[in-house]
């Protein structure tokens, strides 16, 4: 007898899947780009920005909470923050899930998902400045707070833009521009490759969970 699901179980259950690829994504990208043992690139937030625009902001604290496991993990139970402190940056992605989803129609989705992130931005500068006071002197260094916010905030530009185009379904448009992005960088640097690629994948990964999501959308983003 086939499982009939409500619409409530079935974006409870895209937002849960949505999550574990947030984790998977941010293991893939710490690990391809080891910045700094504190700074890496973190690509959890995908999930969450996709699941905010496309179901709203309950479903988008939920899959930035749950994404958030594997940076917790790495920054925190394995960083420098400890299980306690580190527990902060479940909050942090959850509430970005959560702006984003309250601003989700109000606005282009760019806009949407960049300004969403403010909240978090200013929350981790706080907290790592909180954290100055409780962890060893030199251990959490204005290098290290500029390359947090910084990274951050790479992230959030190129999934507003890569979020934004797929949503207006300019598949095609968003496609070409990361593989030009992907060619100047790659004979500039070939070190960016891995990103790169990276990119290039979150871009693919991006177009398929909205087709997925899309049934289940109440209400149609500009």
């Amino acid at each position: 007898m086939p499982i009939r699901l409500t619409e409530r179980q079935k974006k409870l259950l895209i937002t849960i899947l949505a999550g574990i690829l947030g984790n998977l994504l941010a293991y893939l990208s710490s690990r391809l780009t080891p910045l700094h043992p504190q700074v890496t690139f973190d690509f959890s937030h995908l999930a969450t920005f996709m699941i905010a625009i496309a179901l709203g902001p309950g479903y988008g604290f939920l899959a930035g909470a749950i994404s958030s496991l594997q940076p917790y993990f790495h920054y925190a139970v394995w960083g420098i923050y400890g299980p306690f402190f580190g527990l902060a940056i479940i909050f942090g992605k959850a509430m970005t899930g959560l702006f984003c989803g309250l601003l989700r129609g109000k606005m282009s989705t760019y806009l949407a998902v960049s300004l969403a992130y403010i909240p978090e931005s200013i929350f981790t500068l706080g907290f790592s400045l909180l954290m100055r006071s409780f962890l060893p002197a030199g251990t959490m260094s204005w290098e290290i707070i500029n390359g947090v916010l910084m990274e951050g905030w790479v992230e959030v530009i190129i999934f507003a833009f890569v979020i934004d185009n797929i949503v207006r379904r300019k598949v095609i448009e968003t496609a070409i521009l990361m593989l030009e992005i992907f060619i100047i960088m790659f004979l500039v640097h070939k070190e960016f490759i891995h990103t790169l690629l990276l990119l290039l994948l979150i871009t693919l990964v991006t177009l398929i969970l909205f087709e997925i999501i899309e049934p289940l959308r109440g209400k149609k983003t500009d």
